[in-house]
């Protein structure tokens, strides 16, 4: 086994001259090790040089400027706000909608809600129960504090309060169908022709998603297979779209770079399509790109579909802000589409982002109903 190097301590001015070696402009010692200073050598050259660098990865490309990385690291500053933000929007939704559900279903005591034979698949449900129950009885900070202090007990919409997403995604994952299915309702968008009504996945099923699929031969037993498969595609799709968005947020959380990152988990193509038409992403760019299947835009379309209709359109304006902050002058302009280029982002990734649909207006359902049967 070959010999490990050897960490050592070097001062700002070591780095500089090894900067310098390294074909990068400092056009000034002091605003360089300010720079350094704010920023860090590993959080910023290492973080970003890949993306300026010769094909050896050893020098940098000509005329790179150690403010050229600085802005990199300062615009993916500025969405990793803007979008750890609405990541904590989104936890606030879920959250609710799981308490709920519960509460009615289930109960609001522990021992109801978190005896596992109220869940799915009882060995993952007895694991996770019990964890759940652990932290529950471990934690010392508000709100569940006070209730255990004040209660004895702790309802499930504290409970959840004091959860990590990774944790309360593990608990949505042994949800029993019925309580599967309003979180489901509650998330994706939805909306009957009366916006007063109850949304209904089933009803949603009917009404968009079949409209995509082939079934003027199916019987009627065929049919309803195809409309339970079709459901079925919905819930997995909202819990793939959850994965990502707990991905990005551990991201996000930990201060690691955006760039190149990608979920692990994929969202399933032709679900996917019910929102977002191939003016948001091509099929090409799919399957040969990675664009919208578990890359950067990936997570902001799930954002964008998940969240409440104010808080995804305040997001689209947020990230127009963002992009119109950032290309002020022509140098920066050219930056930040490089930026762009290293996030997978399209350049008119924004615009793209309007074209998803989030919700109907009951105008909009009226005229398809009357397209689709003539009238």
């Amino acid at each position: 086994m070959g010999q490990k190097k050897k960490v050592e301590f070097h001062t700002y001015r070591y780095m500089l001259n090894k900067l310098r070696d390294k074909d990068l402009i400092l056009d000034s010692d002091f605003l360089s090790i300010e720079i350094l200073k704010s920023r860090g050598y590993y959080n910023l050259i290492n973080r970003y040089k890949s993306e300026f660098s010769k094909e050896d990865n050893l020098h940098f490309e000509e005329n790179v400027h150690i403010t050229d990385l600085y802005y990199y690291h300062r615009v993916e500053d500025d969405l990793r706000n803007i979008l750890f933000k609405f990541t904590i929007n989104f936890e606030q939704i879920f959250k609710e909608s799981m308490a709920y559900i519960i509460s009615k279903d289930i109960g609001v005591e522990t021992d109801q809600y978190l005896d596992f034979s109220n869940y799915r698949n009882y060995t993952k449900a007895r694991k996770i129960t019990k964890f759940i129950s652990h932290q529950m009885e471990k934690c010392t900070v508000n709100p569940t504090l006070y209730y255990k202090k004040e209660y004895g007990d702790v309802p499930p919409w504290i409970l959840l309060n004091n959860l990590t997403m990774g944790q309360t995604r593990m608990y949505f994952s042994i949800f029993p169908l019925k309580l599967t299915t309003y979180v489901v309702e509650q998330l994706l968008p939805m909306q009957d022709a009366m916006p007063s009504a109850h949304k209904n996945l089933s009803d949603f099923v009917f009404n968009e998603v079949l409209r995509y699929r082939p079934t003027d031969n199916l019987n009627e037993a065929n049919f309803e297979k195809l409309e339970e498969r079709s459901k079925m595609e919905m819930i997995e799709l909202t819990r793939d779209m959850i994965s990502i968005i707990v991905d990005f947020r551990n991201n996000l959380a930990h201060g690691s770079r955006l760039i190149h990152f990608t979920s692990r988990q994929s969202l399933n193509h032709d679900a996917l399509r019910i929102f977002a038409s191939n003016k948001v992403f091509s099929d090409s760019e799919f399957y040969s790109q990675g664009i919208g299947k578990n890359d950067l835009f990936s997570f902001i379309i799930s954002l964008i579909i998940l969240m409440d209709k104010f808080d995804s359109l305040y997001l689209i304006d947020q990230l127009d802000a963002w992009q119109k902050n950032n290309t002020r002058t022509q140098l920066s302009k050219q930056a930040f589409y490089h930026f762009l280029k290293s996030c997978n982002l399209a350049p008119d990734f924004i615009s793209r982002l309007k074209k998803i649909t989030i919700d109907k207006t009951g105008k909009q359902q009226n005229e398809e109903f009357n397209r689709r049967f003539d009238l």
